[in-house]
């Protein structure tokens, strides 16, 4: 993440303090070492707020409803993301339960939370309080998320659960998915140089 002052921007890789290029649509990159500055991409802050709402809703939708049945000699069983860390807790492995319920419930909420904190109340004018803590905040709570993890040993596991037992794959599992490709691509289309410009065009940037 390369630091930045208002007008100037210094290298991650190479220290080198530069000038900031006007935006011409391309990646700006540093005039030393050729390190990747940061990104203009025409209208990302709008694509970027699009694509955050609909990982809220995907993400409401994959606390409302169960990931999928599991059905073994009659006897059928729900689970839910919440059903699984509660699962854990009373099963014997406390820890494990905190540590899925962190991972996959709190951390990917907070960091989503944030997110639209600070894109939606700029669109309608208005500068949120403690805007700069709660950009730390989700840059502190991200690599906490581990959506990616779960789906991978999902799809890992749903091979060798389909041999013992009847499967059947419900709503939260097919919008944990989609949320994990939701927030990849706002990812890769924010950035916070543009986000600060835009917002504090004449002040010291967090």
């Amino acid at each position: 993440m390369p630091f930045r002052i208002s007008g100037l921007t210094a290298c991650p890789d190479c220290d080198l303090l530069q000038r900031n290029p006007p935006d011409s649509g391309h990646d700006i990159v540093c005039a030393r070492c050729g390190a990747t500055l940061y990104r203009v991409v025409p209208h990302a802050l709008e694509m970027t707020l699009a694509l955050m709402l609909a990982a809220a809703a995907m993400y409401l939708l994959a606390m409302l409803h169960p990931i999928m049945t599991l059905n073994l000699l009659g006897r059928e069983t729900e689970a839910t993301l919440l059903g699984l860390a509660v699962a854990f807790h009373d099963g014997g492995m406390p820890i494990v339960g905190v540590v899925v319920f962190i991972t996959l419930v709190l951390m990917p909420g907070l960091e989503i939370a944030a997110m639209l904190y600070q894109l939606v109340p700029p669109r309608f004018g208005i500068v949120p309080p403690g805007l700069a803590l709660v950009a730390r905040l989700r840059r502190s709570a991200k690599p906490w998320g581990m959506i990616e993890v779960f789906v991978l040993a999902a799809l890992v596991s749903i091979g060798r659960l389909e041999q013992m037992a009847d499967l059947e794959l419900h709503t939260a599992f097919w919008a944990l998915g989609l949320m994990m490709f939701l927030i990849a691509l706002s990812d890769t289309i924010f950035d916070e140089h543009t986000y600060w410009s835009v917002l504090m065009p004449e002040s010291t940037h967090p």
